[in-house]
């Protein structure tokens, strides 16, 4: 994300979104009551009666709108915000700004400590690296994208490998799903500029594969690197991501990060270590006794949970904002969406 222009005194910033992720953040920045300004485009209403005899062309105009509906469409790349224009042609009519890749919008409201924390952490992700999660056994891999939010599962992989008493089948067989494999993994490359791809699965396919790529993808060595996964699909890449191999690579990974805390809150919940449910919560914050505060997105629509996050602040506690989109956010909601990690144990 970039900034454009900062006015704080006015309550105003001005952001560019070069990425999906950034979409992402800016769901989660805007809530419904802020005011959005920018260059959108609009069909002309009839002048006379307002009805639409022909569908007419959409122009191009600079509208103010006062924000009603936020819609994030990951799949479209898109977010899309809806209201009433406050200032521009056919005020008091509804109009809806789409939002992607390369959009500048304006904002306009009151700036919550952690909205002004996302944009900075957007700011500094701009450049970060772009991370691909293959996992595989014989006949099946799974490619998923590590996003800021979490994870996008982009594509799957299967062909039915005979057994080895058709080895001349088994061996064809097997050389077109690594053929494919590899050419997946390049189409994925060009297409979202990936850095690095982890390759992960139980036994040795995985080396299999690495070997098949050295001489037949030359172009894809030292892009790669092998982790050991238990299972392939969904569950392989979040335990690539819960042992830590995610953060070998990239350091700074927000869904590493996140997942490794809501596993350590559920651990420290079995030693009487950690609290969750709102009800909690509050009561080990009265206590001063919460030293790491956990939130899932969704909630700081809320005013209730707006203010804990406020007061967990003013306690000098360490909070995060964890993505409901992947699987550590899941585990939190089922918690009540809100846990604390204590200073102390209480009762």
């Amino acid at each position: 994300m970039k900034i454009i222009h900062e006015d704080i005194k006015k309550n105003f910033i001005k952001l560019k979104a070069e990425s999906i992720d950034d979409l992402w953040h800016l769901k989660h920045i805007i809530r419904k009551g802020d005011l959005l300004e920018g260059k959108t485009f609009r069909r002309e209403e009839q002048k006379t009666d307002k009805i639409r005899t022909e569908r007419s062309e959409k122009k191009p105009v600079y509208l103010k709108i006062r924000a009603e509906k936020i819609e994030f469409h990951k799949d479209a790349n898109r977010l899309r915000i809806t209201g009433v224009i406050e200032e521009g042609e056919d005020t008091g009519s509804y109009h809806t700004f789409n939002i992607e890749e390369g959009s500048v919008i304006g904002v306009t409201k009151k700036w919550k400590t952690y909205d002004l924390e996302r944009i900075e952490e957007a700011v500094k992700n701009t450049n970060a690296p772009k991370i691909l999660i293959l996992t595989m056994d014989m006949g099946e891999s799974v490619f998923g994208l590590v996003r800021g939010y979490g994870i996008d599962f982009l594509a799957s992989l299967n062909e039915n490998i005979p057994g080895k008493y058709y080895s001349v089948k088994r061996k064809k067989e097997r050389e077109t799903f690594f053929k494919n494999t590899a050419e997946k993994i390049i189409e994925v490359f060009d297409r979202y500029s990936i850095e690095k791809v982890i390759i992960a699965g139980p036994g040795f396919v995985k080396e299999e594969f690495a070997k098949y790529l050295k001489e037949k993808y030359p172009i894809l060595n030292g892009k790669y690197v092998l982790k050991r996964a238990s299972s392939v699909g969904r569950s392989g890449i979040y335990e690539v991501i819960k042992k830590g191999d995610l953060e070998d690579v990239y350091k700074e990974s927000r869904i590493s990060r996140e997942i490794g805390l809501v596993e350590k809150i559920c651990q420290k919940i079995l030693k009487d270590e950690a609290v969750y449910g709102i009800k909690d919560v509050e009561k080990a914050l009265s206590y001063g006794a919460i030293d790491t505060l956990l939130i899932v997105d969704e909630l700081l629509r809320n005013e209730k949970y707006e203010k804990i996050l406020e007061t967990s602040r003013n306690k000098n506690c360490k909070v995060y904002v964890v993505s409901s989109e992947h699987e550590g956010g899941e585990k939190l909601k089922s918690l009540g969406g809100i846990g604390g990690i204590l200073r102390f144990k209480i009762n």
